[in-house]
């Protein structure tokens, strides 16, 4: 008797950890977003602020977004994400996006064709990088160009 108490304890236990594992409900939701579904600077905020971990003040902001929540299925995995950001900042504030990050070479720049702007990044001159991120930064007109991707 004891041993089917145990027993039915123990499954019982293994089921509910499997249907946790299986909660696909923490973290972003998945998706491929542009700024350009969005009408005002502030929605384009809110949105954003869903999947980067700064906060940062934006005078313009474009952005384009694809977000793989890979959490829930049947073996759960790591996200994977590529997020885009070609945004005008207060110039006092561009150095927040540098910050522990290397000066680099000019990389690769396919990526910035993927965005919907309307912002000139011409004048990106000086480039940071490190494993996911890479940064462009205008410092005469306060534009910063970004890219974080696990791909």
């Amino acid at each position: 008797m004891i041993k089917c108490k145990i027993l039915f304890l123990s499954l019982t236990a293994c089921i509910a950890i499997g249907l946790q594992a299986c909660d696909n409900t923490r973290g972003p939701d998945t998706t491929e977003t542009t700024s350009a579904q969005f009408k005002s600077l502030a929605e384009k905020v809110v949105f954003l602020e869903n999947y980067v971990s700064f906060r940062r003040t934006y005078e313009k902001l474009e952005f384009n977004i694809s977000f793989y929540n890979n959490r829930g299925g049947m073996v759960p995995g790591p996200s994977d994400w590529n997020i885009r950001i070609i945004a005008k900042v207060p110039e006092n504030e561009l150095k927040d996006w540098t910050r522990d990050i290397s000066i680099t070479a000019t990389p690769d720049l396919s990526w910035l064709s993927t965005l919907p702007t309307g912002i000139d990044y011409r004048g990106i001159s000086m480039w940071y990088k490190d494993d996911y991120r890479i940064i462009g930064v205008d410092e005469a007109n306060g534009i910063i160009a970004y890219q974080n991707a696990t791909q």
